[in-house]
Protein backbone atom coordinates (compact mmCIF):
# COMPACT_ATOMS: atom_id res chain seq x y z
CA UNK A 1 0.00 0.00 0.00
CA UNK A 2 1.32 3.45 -0.63
CA UNK A 3 0.64 6.75 0.91
CA UNK A 4 0.68 10.16 -0.05
CA UNK A 5 3.23 12.28 1.42
CA UNK A 6 2.86 15.40 2.27
CA UNK A 7 6.26 18.26 1.60
CA UNK A 8 9.33 18.70 0.81
CA UNK A 9 11.25 20.06 3.27
CA UNK A 10 13.95 20.36 0.69
CA UNK A 11 12.38 22.89 -1.34
CA UNK A 12 11.74 25.09 1.48
CA UNK A 13 8.23 23.81 1.86
CA UNK A 14 7.07 22.64 5.06
CA UNK A 15 8.03 19.27 6.91
CA UNK A 16 6.22 16.69 6.67
CA UNK A 17 5.94 16.87 10.18
CA UNK A 18 4.72 20.48 10.12
CA UNK A 19 1.79 19.63 7.32
CA UNK A 20 0.82 16.84 9.44
CA UNK A 21 -0.04 18.71 12.06
CA UNK A 22 -1.60 21.82 9.99
CA UNK A 23 -3.96 18.81 8.50
CA UNK A 24 -4.48 17.49 12.40
CA UNK A 25 -5.50 20.84 13.52
CA UNK A 26 -8.22 21.20 10.79
CA UNK A 27 -9.43 17.36 11.54
CA UNK A 28 -10.37 18.34 15.30
CA UNK A 29 -11.70 22.25 14.56
CA UNK A 30 -13.79 19.88 11.89
CA UNK A 31 -14.83 17.53 14.15
CA UNK A 32 -15.81 20.43 17.15
CA UNK A 33 -17.73 21.75 14.41
CA UNK A 34 -19.90 18.42 14.14
CA UNK A 35 -20.03 18.27 18.37
CA UNK A 36 -21.10 21.61 18.19
CA UNK A 37 -23.92 20.59 15.88
CA UNK A 38 -25.00 17.87 17.90
CA UNK A 39 -25.46 19.48 20.78
CA UNK A 40 -24.96 23.47 21.02
CA UNK A 41 -25.40 23.83 24.66
CA UNK A 42 -23.63 21.26 25.03
CA UNK A 43 -21.14 23.00 26.79
CA UNK A 44 -23.13 24.80 29.18
CA UNK A 45 -25.42 21.84 30.09
CA UNK A 46 -22.62 20.06 31.20
CA UNK A 47 -19.95 21.77 32.58
CA UNK A 48 -16.25 20.44 32.92
CA UNK A 49 -16.11 18.76 36.41
CA UNK A 50 -19.52 18.47 37.42
CA UNK A 51 -21.29 15.40 38.18
CA UNK A 52 -23.85 15.61 35.20
CA UNK A 53 -22.41 13.09 32.31
CA UNK A 54 -23.26 14.23 28.71
CA UNK A 55 -25.75 11.92 26.86
CA UNK A 56 -23.50 8.73 25.64
CA UNK A 57 -25.29 7.80 22.52
CA UNK A 58 -25.73 11.86 21.47
CA UNK A 59 -21.85 12.40 22.03
CA UNK A 60 -20.91 9.24 20.30
CA UNK A 61 -21.85 11.48 16.68
CA UNK A 62 -18.76 13.13 17.78
CA UNK A 63 -16.53 9.98 18.32
CA UNK A 64 -17.92 8.51 15.24
CA UNK A 65 -16.67 11.28 12.92
CA UNK A 66 -13.00 9.46 13.63
CA UNK A 67 -13.75 6.08 14.92
CA UNK A 68 -16.82 5.36 12.41
CA UNK A 69 -20.58 5.15 13.17
CA UNK A 70 -20.64 2.03 14.90
CA UNK A 71 -17.11 2.08 16.18
CA UNK A 72 -15.80 -0.25 13.64
CA UNK A 73 -12.88 2.64 13.46
CA UNK A 74 -11.62 4.39 10.31
CA UNK A 75 -8.23 4.07 8.97
CA UNK A 76 -7.60 7.06 6.15
CA UNK A 77 -8.62 9.17 9.80
CA UNK A 78 -5.58 6.75 11.63
CA UNK A 79 -8.45 6.17 14.03
CA UNK A 80 -8.86 2.61 15.41
CA UNK A 81 -11.70 0.07 15.90
CA UNK A 82 -13.15 0.81 19.35
CA UNK A 83 -16.73 -1.26 19.17
CA UNK A 84 -16.09 -4.29 21.55
CA UNK A 85 -13.40 -2.49 24.10
CA UNK A 86 -13.87 -3.35 28.23
CA UNK A 87 -15.02 0.00 29.35
CA UNK A 88 -12.41 -0.17 31.88
CA UNK A 89 -9.58 -0.17 29.54
CA UNK A 90 -11.47 2.71 27.34
CA UNK A 91 -11.61 4.62 30.89
CA UNK A 92 -8.44 4.81 31.12
CA UNK A 93 -7.16 5.31 27.87
CA UNK A 94 -9.26 8.60 27.53
CA UNK A 95 -7.95 9.81 31.63
CA UNK A 96 -4.49 9.32 30.06
CA UNK A 97 -5.20 11.14 26.96
CA UNK A 98 -6.92 14.41 29.26
CA UNK A 99 -4.15 14.12 31.90
CA UNK A 100 -0.76 14.16 28.90
CA UNK A 101 0.14 10.66 30.13
CA UNK A 102 -0.76 9.39 26.13
CA UNK A 103 -0.61 11.35 23.10
CA UNK A 104 2.24 14.08 23.95
CA UNK A 105 5.24 12.07 21.96
CA UNK A 106 5.43 14.17 19.03
CA UNK A 107 5.79 11.05 16.53
CA UNK A 108 2.24 10.20 17.98
CA UNK A 109 0.18 12.08 15.59
CA UNK A 110 -3.16 10.40 15.78
CA UNK A 111 -2.28 10.79 19.68
CA UNK A 112 -2.08 14.23 19.62
CA UNK A 113 -5.31 14.33 17.56
CA UNK A 114 -7.05 12.46 20.84
CA UNK A 115 -5.23 14.54 23.11
CA UNK A 116 -6.37 17.71 21.48
CA UNK A 117 -10.27 16.85 21.65
CA UNK A 118 -10.70 15.41 25.28
CA UNK A 119 -12.54 18.89 26.40
CA UNK A 120 -15.31 17.30 25.25
CA UNK A 121 -15.74 14.49 27.16
CA UNK A 122 -16.30 17.28 29.94
CA UNK A 123 -16.13 15.15 33.26
CA UNK A 124 -15.27 11.85 34.73
CA UNK A 125 -19.23 11.26 34.71
CA UNK A 126 -18.97 11.64 30.89
CA UNK A 127 -15.85 9.21 30.69
CA UNK A 128 -17.54 6.53 32.23
CA UNK A 129 -20.80 6.74 30.74
CA UNK A 130 -19.15 6.97 26.97
CA UNK A 131 -17.09 3.81 28.25
CA UNK A 132 -20.01 1.45 28.72
CA UNK A 133 -21.52 2.92 25.51
CA UNK A 134 -18.72 1.79 23.50
CA UNK A 135 -18.06 -1.56 25.16
CA UNK A 136 -21.77 -2.09 24.23
CA UNK A 137 -21.51 -1.70 20.09
CA UNK A 138 -21.15 -5.03 18.03
CA UNK A 139 -17.64 -5.15 16.79
CA UNK A 140 -17.14 -5.75 12.97
CA UNK A 141 -19.36 -3.24 11.39
CA UNK A 142 -18.87 -2.75 7.80
CA UNK A 143 -16.87 0.74 6.81
CA UNK A 144 -19.08 3.55 7.01
CA UNK A 145 -20.37 4.19 3.39
CA UNK A 146 -19.72 6.99 1.03
CA UNK A 147 -21.05 9.92 -0.01
CA UNK A 148 -21.59 8.82 -3.56
CA UNK A 149 -24.87 7.78 -4.85
CA UNK A 150 -23.74 4.24 -5.13
CA UNK A 151 -22.94 4.76 -1.05
CA UNK A 152 -20.02 2.34 -1.75
CA UNK A 153 -17.51 1.84 1.18
CA UNK A 154 -14.93 4.35 2.07
CA UNK A 155 -11.25 3.53 1.08
CA UNK A 156 -9.09 2.46 3.82
CA UNK A 157 -6.30 4.23 2.42
CA UNK A 158 -4.63 6.71 5.09
CA UNK A 159 -4.69 10.36 3.56
CA UNK A 160 -1.02 10.56 4.34
CA UNK A 161 2.11 9.61 5.93
CA UNK A 162 3.61 11.72 8.26
CA UNK A 163 7.70 11.64 8.49
CA UNK A 164 7.20 8.97 11.00
CA UNK A 165 8.65 5.51 10.78
CA UNK A 166 5.66 4.33 12.68
CA UNK A 167 2.76 4.90 9.75
CA UNK A 168 3.74 1.12 8.97
CA UNK A 169 6.08 -1.57 9.71
CA UNK A 170 8.54 -3.05 7.14
CA UNK A 171 7.91 -7.00 7.36
CA UNK A 172 10.14 -8.59 4.91
CA UNK A 173 7.74 -11.28 4.26
CA UNK A 174 3.62 -11.67 5.16
CA UNK A 175 3.16 -12.23 8.76
CA UNK A 176 3.37 -16.28 9.97
CA UNK A 177 0.23 -17.40 12.08
CA UNK A 178 2.01 -20.64 13.03
CA UNK A 179 5.51 -18.77 14.17
CA UNK A 180 3.31 -15.83 15.42
CA UNK A 181 1.97 -18.53 17.44
CA UNK A 182 4.95 -19.05 19.32
CA UNK A 183 5.92 -15.71 20.02
CA UNK A 184 1.85 -14.87 21.51
CA UNK A 185 2.64 -17.81 24.30
CA UNK A 186 5.96 -16.39 25.05
CA UNK A 187 4.71 -12.70 25.01
CA UNK A 188 1.67 -11.93 24.99
CA UNK A 189 -0.55 -14.48 26.36
CA UNK A 190 -0.02 -14.32 29.96
CA UNK A 191 -1.82 -11.40 29.96
CA UNK A 192 -3.73 -10.59 27.14
CA UNK A 193 -5.02 -14.36 27.47
CA UNK A 194 -4.61 -17.33 25.39
CA UNK A 195 -8.19 -16.55 23.49
CA UNK A 196 -6.47 -12.79 23.23
CA UNK A 197 -9.58 -12.02 25.24
CA UNK A 198 -7.68 -9.36 27.94
CA UNK A 199 -7.36 -9.64 31.40
CA UNK A 200 -9.03 -6.56 33.62
CA UNK A 201 -6.63 -7.52 36.79
CA UNK A 202 -3.48 -7.00 34.11
CA UNK A 203 -4.84 -4.34 32.45
CA UNK A 204 -4.69 -5.99 29.29
CA UNK A 205 -7.56 -5.47 26.86
CA UNK A 206 -9.28 -7.71 24.09
CA UNK A 207 -6.93 -7.59 21.05
CA UNK A 208 -9.89 -9.38 18.73
CA UNK A 209 -11.72 -6.30 18.12
CA UNK A 210 -8.28 -4.28 17.64
CA UNK A 211 -7.07 -4.00 13.91
CA UNK A 212 -3.80 -5.27 12.63
CA UNK A 213 -2.57 -1.95 11.29
CA UNK A 214 -3.72 -0.06 14.73
CA UNK A 215 -1.72 -2.84 16.82
CA UNK A 216 1.46 -2.66 14.41
CA UNK A 217 1.96 0.98 15.47
CA UNK A 218 1.11 0.89 19.34
CA UNK A 219 3.46 -2.27 19.55
CA UNK A 220 6.17 0.25 17.94
CA UNK A 221 5.31 3.00 19.99
CA UNK A 222 5.91 0.53 23.18
CA UNK A 223 8.89 -0.76 21.72
CA UNK A 224 10.77 2.50 21.09
CA UNK A 225 9.44 4.68 24.24
CA UNK A 226 6.58 6.83 22.29
CA UNK A 227 3.68 5.45 24.85
CA UNK A 228 4.12 3.55 28.20
CA UNK A 229 6.87 5.71 29.19
CA UNK A 230 5.93 8.01 31.52
CA UNK A 231 5.87 7.09 34.93
CA UNK A 232 1.75 7.56 35.71
CA UNK A 233 1.26 5.12 32.91
CA UNK A 234 1.10 1.73 34.92
CA UNK A 235 0.04 -0.61 32.79
CA UNK A 236 1.67 1.00 29.63
CA UNK A 237 4.79 0.36 31.22
CA UNK A 238 4.13 -3.24 31.77
CA UNK A 239 3.98 -3.55 27.79
CA UNK A 240 7.04 -2.14 27.44
CA UNK A 241 9.33 -5.26 28.06
CA UNK A 242 6.73 -7.64 26.29
CA UNK A 243 7.14 -5.36 23.00
CA UNK A 244 10.90 -5.80 23.30
CA UNK A 245 10.45 -9.50 22.74
CA UNK A 246 9.39 -8.27 19.60
CA UNK A 247 13.05 -8.90 17.80
CA UNK A 248 11.74 -6.90 14.25
CA UNK A 249 8.77 -5.77 12.19
CA UNK A 250 8.49 -9.29 11.09
CA UNK A 251 7.88 -10.51 14.20
CA UNK A 252 5.36 -8.01 14.63
CA UNK A 253 3.93 -8.83 11.55
CA UNK A 254 3.74 -12.48 12.48
CA UNK A 255 2.50 -12.25 16.12
CA UNK A 256 -1.13 -10.44 14.67
CA UNK A 257 -0.87 -12.93 12.08
CA UNK A 258 -1.47 -15.09 14.66
CA UNK A 259 -4.25 -12.57 16.54
CA UNK A 260 -6.18 -12.59 13.67
CA UNK A 261 -7.09 -16.29 13.81
CA UNK A 262 -8.65 -15.86 17.66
Amino acid sequence: MTYPVFGDSASGKRSNTALASHAARHLVLALLLCVAGITPAMAQMYKAGSKDAVPPAELFQACGFCHGDKGQGRQRLDAPAIAGLQSWYLERQMHNLRNGIRGVHPDDLPGQQMAMITGMFRNDATITALAAYIQALKPGAPPMAGRGPAGQPEPIERPFKWKSRYAAINASSPGNAATGKKIYQESCMACHGADGQGNQALGAPRLTVLASWYMERELQYFRDGIRGSDPKDTFGAQMVPSSKLLANDQAIADVLAYVRTL
